[in-house]
């Protein structure tokens, strides 16, 4: 997610996913759609509840259940094992955008290509922010300063986007921030090794 970014956030997984075996711990009912969720109950430690907290997540996404995911979010923002996630170098890296019930205020290239997207990837770097969305032979390239502004919150500003065919740049755009709409935000509200919301 980019600018004004409102909840529930993205999840982007590190890229490329490393493989992961995907529990699925909610009750679906005969006509396939989630029923109420069920709940799993954890006995060992905190990395337990953790990894059972992430396949959860994990698996209301593979089944198409956003209210499962929703929820997921919620738990997991409450697991976070990163303090300061937007102060981490933790969050420096290539992830991959694995859900997305984007808000009508945020990044409009993620936006409008979320869905037809064959690689949506968001790299981080000491120098700034890429949204890079791949659609065929066509690619979007949105470039950004970033900053921590408090420890869950990353602003952003995109500066360049660059449309590509088949590598090639055939239009770059140059933005200017317009008084009063100049950066968003992304607000980090889980953060480790192979997983950010």
């Amino acid at each position: 997610g980019m600018p004004a970014l409102a909840s529930p956030a993205p999840l982007l997984a590190r890229a490329p996913p490393r493989a992961r075996r995907h529990a699925r711990l909610a009750r679906c009912t005969a006509s396939g759609e989630p029923s109420s969720a069920s709940v799993r109950v954890f006995k060992g430690g905190s990395a337990e509840v953790l990894f059972g907290a992430k396949q959860n997540l994990l698996g209301c996404i593979e089944r198409g259940d956003d209210d499962g995911v929703e929820l997921a979010v919620k738990e997991l923002a409450g697991l976070n094992p990163t303090p300061a996630p937007a102060r981490s170098e933790k969050l420096l890296g290539s992830w991959q955008l694995a859900w997305s019930r984007q808000a009508s205020s945020s990044n409009p290239f993620q936006r409008a290509f979320a869905k037809w997207s064959t690689k949506n990837l968001q790299i981080l770097s000491a120098d700034g922010l890429e949204n890079f969305i791949e659609l065929g032979p066509m690619t979007v390239s949105a470039r950004a300063p970033i900053r921590a502004v408090s420890d869950e919150r990353t602003e952003v500003s995109i500066s360049t986007i660059d449309i590509a065919l088949f590598g090639n740049v055939v239009r770059r755009m140059e933005m200017t921030p317009k008084p009063g709409r100049g950066a968003g935000w992304v607000e980090q509200t889980f953060l480790d090794d192979e997983m950010r919301i």
